[in-house]
């Protein structure tokens, strides 16, 4: 029986063998026999579906607070808005009234001006009230003839404001008080001749030369240019515009100036007119040009009197006086079948008369007569 006992005492439930330490088995192999299980594979980890996005936080504020926020948001717009519409309607309005003030200007000013021609009328009428224009116009020939410029003038004067049809008269009244040097009343003659439509570019030109001595160089510059537009043939304009220039130290800008005036001129011009533009393109520094002309010339025969006088020019560009005024001496000689015309013409050349200022020696050899 006590095999039956211990068969018993085996025979135990899995809860009990777990209960008691787990005590193996009698039909459980050794452990030596048992064999490791091989590891099952991780599952592979799936990917997180993406993110859902979550709905706008709903605002902390009350709807009464949203909607007065609104409200003042649309009160700032409009003010805005009103603003920009004040800007727009002030501009207008400064615009209006710097139109209105221009105009109201020039109003006064012509009315001012057109007083004091009254004014001049009237004192140039008076004097000759029982006279007709056409009498005033031969009194004047007669006096102008006779030597009395002055009252010749002033009949004239007088002429063209009985007949304010009449041409010319103002202008050559300007041009008598110019003759004589009287540049101021002549200068307020060109400028009323221009205003009746006389002698436009002449006028102008006149105009020029005497800002041009006063040495108010930019209204030189515009009396030429003016005289230019109403006559583009007129040789004398772009030349006096080039002499200006030189003497507001823009001896580049003039020698385009000399060039338009020897296009327009006859041969005498043309030489004088590139003699004056090599002598500018010497002031401006541009000697090499100057010389390789010169020696161009040089080789097709003797020097004419131009080309004389600008190697005479180029020597004192270089210092060298002695050469200068051998040169200047022979160029006098070689001209004296001219009556010195063509010498005097180039000698009287700024760039000579700059020099001759601190050279006495120069200043002789330049004389015409000496």
């Amino acid at each position: 029986m006590p095999d039956s006992d211990s068969h018993e005492r085996l025979r135990l439930t899995p809860e009990q063998r777990r209960f008691l330490g787990g005590s193996k088995s009698a039909n459980q192999p050794p452990a030596s026999e048992q064999q490791t299980a091989p590891p099952t594979p991780a599952a592979k980890p799936k990917s997180a579906p993406p993110p859902t996005p979550s709905p706008p936080p709903e605002s902390s504020h009350p709807p009464e607070q949203r909607a007065q926020r609104r409200v003042r948001g649309g009160r700032l717009k409009k003010v805005l808005e009103v603003q920009k519409l004040a800007l727009i309607a002030g501009a207008l309005i400064l615009l209006a009234a710097t139109f209105y003030v221009g105009k109201k200007f020039e109003y006064l000013r012509y009315l001012i001006a057109t007083r004091n021609e009254a004014k001049i009328a009237a004192k140039a009428t008076g004097d000759f009230a029982g006279a007709s224009a056409d009498e005033l116009i031969e009194h004047a020939v007669m006096d102008e003839q006779a030597g009395r410029w002055s009252d010749a003038a002033k009949r004239l004067i007088a002429a063209k404001y009985k007949n304010t049809a009449l041409g010319g008269i103002l202008f050559h009244a300007g041009k008598l008080y110019y003759d004589h040097s009287d540049f101021d009343s002549a200068d307020h003659l060109f400028e009323s001749a221009i205003g009746f439509g006389e002698n436009v570019d002449a006028a102008n030109y006149y105009r020029g030369m005497i800002a041009s001595s006063r040495n108010d160089f930019p209204a030189a510059e515009r009396f030429f240019e003016a005289a230019m537009n109403t006559a583009p043939f007129n040789p004398d304009y772009y030349y006096s515009l080039a002499e200006t220039l030189r003497k507001e130290h823009r001896p580049k800008d003039a020698i385009a100036h000399y060039e338009q005036a020897a296009r327009r001129g006859d041969e005498s011009q043309q030489t004088i007119c590139r003699f004056k533009a090599r002598m500018a393109a010497l002031e401006a520094g541009d000697v090499d040009p100057v010389r390789n002309d010169l020696e161009q010339k040089r080789k097709l025969g003797p020097l004419s009197i131009d080309w004389q006088m600008t190697e005479a020019a180029i020597a004192i560009q270089q210092g060298d006086t002695a050469q200068a005024v051998k040169v200047l001496q022979e160029a006098r000689e070689a001209d004296q079948p001219q009556l010195d015309a063509r010498f005097a013409a180039c000698a009287g050349d700024r760039f000579f008369a700059v020099a001759c200022q601190s050279n006495q020696e120069l200043a002789q050899a330049c004389r015409v007569n000496p």
